[in-house]
């Protein structure tokens, strides 16, 4: 059942090897200036987050309440106050009091979500470092996950390239467009420096939809499939935000039951099997968020504030701290021309090359863009329908799509690249480039650092 790819690829050019050699760096370069640029826990759950990540050190510690909090604490409670966590919060600003414990101060997921939120494995891959300064100062220990998570980020851009390539691996705009547009949007840079489990989550992600285009496009083999399977199951003990993976499985394996449809009557049971092992491995979160919600369908009080798909898109691309800094209109107004402009690209694309849908050669690349749009679309619903039918605006942050954000920024390179002439494409990547460049150096210089350090 092997299936040979419809376009081999071809060994890199040196230009490409050494401008994803430069992305790469940048990359890492950047997410180490805003670690350091943006003060401790000033991130969404930041304090929550690391407060799992060093627990899961310990399984006393990973398991304690607020009646056996752990030594620590005390540490984290002083830090909040010496670094003036609540300066920029939307909120009132507390008072420090020795007697009161941790959780009074901020939310601990061990009580709200009875050790059901992530995983102790996923908290323990994100705070292995810390067993290099287990005992040493709070603040510390924190920039030590925090690099950890600028790795990370490194490791989503290399495999949103890695995706490109087995999709187009011939095409310069989009091998270095793609990386590149991860790599300035300031939004995912300064979320990708701070300690958050959706960060490991959107990683592994990624890896797992780039095993599923490469099956699709490369043919099958165990690896792949074994690799898919891990990936997933691992996104999704990370964080909810990786919930639509299993969407992305299965239409894959849709595809692939259509290709081998010879072999239906070993391929069907094959499948069942498949998604009964997802559905038995698969988070007990996940379960109780199901019922929950189809407890909240049936009650009907359902209604979507149009403020979450706004700070949606807004937060994707800029709202820095705690999401609640919005840059100046005219940026998001510019940045949603974009995406309208990428999108008529698209549908430009759709009606000038809808034959090659027809044309073997491009099947399986023209299949597995079919998974990658059906994951977009899959993981924004998944979003927006949770705040209809709970009628809340909590989750309504772009971050909580980064697990598609290679897909996303496929898609949109693609678009605008439709709307270049062939013989100026070079030119207008490297003016997208500079844009771009231009974009995040205005977040970061003129709203991030004043954000934090203007009062001195």
């Amino acid at each position: 059942m092997n299936q040979s790819a419809q376009q081999p690829q071809s060994m890199l050019p040196a230009h490409i090897k050494y401008t994803l050699f430069v992305i790469l760096i940048l990359a890492l370069i950047r997410g180490v200036i805003y670690a350091s640029i943006v003060p401790p826990w000033q991130a969404p759950d930041e304090p929550a987050q690391f407060e799992r990540v060093k627990a899961s050190l310990s399984t006393v510690e990973w398991n304690a309440t607020l009646d056996n909090d752990p030594i620590w604490y005390d540490d984290l409670t002083r830090s909040l106050f010496d670094f003036d966590f609540w300066d920029f919060l939307d909120g009132p600003r507390q008072m420090y009091n020795p007697d009161r414990p941790l959780g009074s101060y901020i939310s601990l997921y061990q009580d709200v979500y009875q050790g059901l939120y992530g995983s102790r494995g996923a908290y323990l891959a994100m705070g292995w470092p810390l067993w290099l300064a287990s005992h040493q100062d709070i603040v510390l220990q924190l920039y030590l996950t925090r690099l950890l998570t600028v790795v990370m980020n490194v490791g989503v851009i290399y495999l949103a390239f890695l995706t490109v390539r087995t999709l187009f691996p011939n095409d310069t705009f989009l091998l270095l467009g793609v990386p590149i547009l991860i790599l300035f949007n300031p939004q995912h840079t300064h979320l990708m420096a701070t300690v958050n489990n959706g960060n490991l989550a959107e990683l592994l992600s990624v890896a797992a939809l780039y095993f599923i285009i490469r099956s699709l496009v490369s043919g099958y083999s165990w690896l792949n499939l074994l690799a898919i399977l891990g990936f997933t199951l691992a996104a999704m003990y990370t964080k909810a935000t990786a919930y639509f993976l299993p969407f992305a499985i299965g239409g894959a394996a849709l595809f692939y039951l259509w290709r081998f449809r010879r072999f239906w009557y070993w391929l069907i049971p094959a499948g069942l099997a498949l998604a009964g092992l997802l559905y038995f491995f698969a988070p007990q979160r996940l379960s109780n968020l199901l019922r929950m919600g189809w407890a909240n369908v049936r009650q009907g009080n359902n209604y979507l504030n149009p403020i979450v798909p706004i700070d949606l898109f807004r937060s994707y691309w800029a709202m820095p701290g705690w999401t609640i800094l919005q840059i100046y209109p005219i940026w998001y107004q510019l940045l949603l021309t974009g995406c309208i402009l990428a999108i008529l690209g698209l549908i430009i694309l759709l009606l000038s090359r809808w034959r090659l849908a027809f044309d073997p050669r491009y099947t399986t690349r023209i299949q597995a863009m079919v998974v990658l749009a059906a994951s977009i679309i899959v993981a924004i619903g998944i979003l927006l329908a949770w705040n209809t039918i709970t009628n809340v605006i909590i989750y309504r942050q772009g971050r909580s799509i980064y697990p598609v954000t290679a897909a996303i920024s496929l898609f949109l390179m693609l678009g605008w690249r439709q709307l270049i002439p062939v013989g100026y494409r070079n030119w207008g990547l490297l003016a997208l480039t500079s844009m771009l460049f231009l974009f995040d150096s205005l977040v970061l210089f003129h709203y991030i650092i004043p954000l934090f350090y203007s009062r001195f």
